[in-house]
């Protein structure tokens, strides 16, 4: 995975207007266009503003904002059906996150195994903006119905609905991880394990301690969910 060059940051990036702009405008000409596959175009367009535009997983927001505000834009003046190309815009789009997310995990897996120092805090931040991307790419999606019309309110309405209860790869990418870090950063080999230094074993052990911290909340709040669906 390839979607990402650095762990999560607990600090606030917020990009400026003129690349956001810009992907909206590459968004709306993605889909605008009659050629197939958007989903993969989508998730090209995503994974490259990570990448190329100095925006990372903290920006999320206003990445899935600008995409599908472009997305409905393009789709909207192209005519005709809209739902299945608003579905495959989304899975693109959720892909990228997702494999950013891992790619985030890993990082930080590796930082943490080469002794690099984190505080409790800083690895309690950067877990839990991993665990927060399924909410915020969700609630991105309602807000952007929020400000849209007709038809496009109406399938970004009922596509972000779909998604709060049945999850995205997003958030199964990041349980995964949680999961991982949780049950210890794993080296290739027992004897690259058995060559952590001693601060880097107390290291992996702390992450490991919050990892699970963060998976237990994360599994409390879908049981809380999964209750409120079928009351």
């Amino acid at each position: 995975m390839n979607d990402a060059q650095t762990p999560p940051s607990s600090e606030n990036s917020i990009p400026e207007s003129q690349p956001l702009v810009q992907l909206q405008d590459e968004a709306e000409a993605e889909a605008s266009a009659s050629a197939p596959d958007l989903r993969e175009r989508v998730r090209e367009l995503t994974a490259r503003a990570l990448h190329q535009r100095r925006m990372g997983l903290n920006d999320i927001r206003e990445i899935v904002g600008a995409i599908t505000s472009g997305v409905g834009s393009g789709l909207t003046s192209r005519g005709g059906e809209i739902k299945d190309g608003l579905k495959q815009a989304v899975a693109g789009l959720d892909d990228a996150v997702g494999s950013a997310a891992q790619a985030a995990s890993y990082t930080l897996q590796e930082a943490v195994a080469q002794g690099k120092a984190f505080k409790d805090t800083e690895l309690k931040a950067s877990l839990e903006q991993l665990r927060d991307l399924e909410k915020q790419i969700v609630d991105t999606l309602k807000q952007t119905a929020s400000q849209s019309g007709g038809k496009l309110k109406e399938e970004l309405d009922s596509l972000s609905e779909h998604l709060k209860n049945s999850g995205t790869r997003t958030g199964e990418q990041v349980r995964e991880a949680l999961q991982q870090l949780a049950g210890g950063v794993k080296s290739s080999s027992e004897a690259g394990r058995a060559g952590l230094s001693e601060s880097a074993s107390t290291a992996t052990e702390r992450l490991s301690q919050v990892a699970s911290g963060v998976l237990d909340a994360l599994a409390e709040s879908l049981k809380r969910q999964s209750e409120r669906l079928r009351s």
